[in-house]
């Protein structure tokens, strides 16, 4: 699953990598991203990219009540078309997530041990995320969540799951609005073993509060 991530990088590195503009003042760089705060997604707009900010946590449209809404953050790759949280989004509203790793925690005694997983070459990368919009006016709320996966055999230790990561080369499929949904799940698999690294790092990550480069380091 994929529950915490972090977006480090400078804006000009992401703009550069997703060739499209972030909105002014909005990005700063982020250690210990949480679901339900607000983040940068990139979205086909009349054919070209846009960056729009969203709130972590898919909200349905035909949700009744924000309020007892859970947030779903994730939605499995495997059950996704027929899911009815995220079947109508997975077919017409997708998105990517930047992203530069991702938090999983293990079990080791009788505690959690943080790690965090990146590509070996420290690069940008994107998620495969779905969106909605739920409400109208000023209460409308754009929300996303990240697809998961099986993990690939480096990360197995760690969680059977994973986020499902784009390679570069399958941003505009993911987006192509006139892709079928048999083009699109050939997308949904783990990213490949050797493209990838991890380390544990210090038991700050627990708490969103902290958000800064010290989330980081190795222990």
């Amino acid at each position: 699953m994929c529950g915490r991530y972090t977006l480090t990088k400078p804006k000009k590195s992401i703009e550069s990598h997703f060739r499209a503009q972030l909105p002014k003042g909005e990005h700063r760089q982020r250690y210990n991203i949480a679901p339900t705060q607000s983040l940068p997604v990139i979205i086909s707009h009349h054919d070209e990219r846009k960056i729009e900010a969203m709130r972590w946590g898919l909200v349905p449209s035909w949700t009744k009540d924000l309020k007892t809404q859970s947030p779903l953050i994730n939605a499995r790759a495997e059950t996704i078309q027929e899911k009815p949280s995220f079947k109508n989004s997975f077919k017409t509203k997708r998105c990517l997530v930047p992203a530069d790793g991702f938090y999983e925690w293990v079990k080791k005694d009788h505690s959690k041990v943080p790690y965090r997983i990146h590509l070996a070459s420290e690069e940008l990368f994107a998620f495969a995320g779905i969106w909605a919009e739920w409400g109208k006016g000023d209460a409308r709320l754009q929300s996303f969540a990240i697809l998961t996966t099986e993990a690939n055999s480096a990360l197995q230790c760690l969680h059977h799951r994973m986020p499902v990561i784009l390679a570069l080369d399958t941003y505009d499929p993911w987006l192509d609005a006139s892709a079928t949904q048999e083009e699109l799940t050939t997308l949904l698999k783990p990213y490949p073993s050797g493209l990838m690294a991890y380390h544990e790092v210090s038991l700050k990550v627990n708490s969103p509060r902290n958000d800064g480069p010290e989330c980081l380091a190795p222990v």
